[in-house]
């Protein structure tokens, strides 16, 4: 029954919502995966966000399909072995599909400074989730 209550909130978002919380659910991997204490959180993160790619993937554009199904395939993967070694391997290789993944919804430039915080989300009814702050670098003409 949670599954469906999380995906019934899920569905409301536009896709650019979706993608940062699969991209928020990345970084928190990206955060616990060095930590066995965490290899619970961890395993169950990897399948939290291959579902909810599976959830999003009919509201994405058409162009970022692929990298969504490579993203999917990944996950998958690495739930099916987890725990591994090298962990920190899983910390960065999540971390760096998270930073791919705000990129595509448009919700961080390739010019940016990131500051990572945790924040409660009314708009949502998460609590806790990990976003990243974006701050535009300012050029001087």
């Amino acid at each position: 029954m949670e599954r469906q209550s999380l995906y019934e909130r899920f569905k409301t978002l536009s896709w650019q919502q979706q993608i940062g919380n699969i991209a928020s659910t990345l970084a928190n991997i990206s955060r616990y995966a060095d930590s066995p204490a965490y290899d619970e959180l961890t395993k169950l993160s990897l399948r939290e966000a291959a579902l909810t790619i599976d959830w999003c993937v009919p509201n994405v554009p058409q162009q970022f399909l692929l990298d969504m199904a490579m993203m999917h395939k990944e996950l998958l993967a690495w739930w099916q072995v987890f725990p591994v070694e090298p962990r920190s391997l899983l910390a960065l290789h999540t971390r760096h599909q998270s930073d791919r993944l705000l990129v595509m919804a448009g919700l961080m430039g390739v010019d940016c400074d990131l500051q990572s915080i945790d924040v409660v989300s009314e708009a949502n009814g998460l609590h806790s989730v990990d976003i990243l702050v974006v701050k535009e670098n300012l050029v001087s003409a």
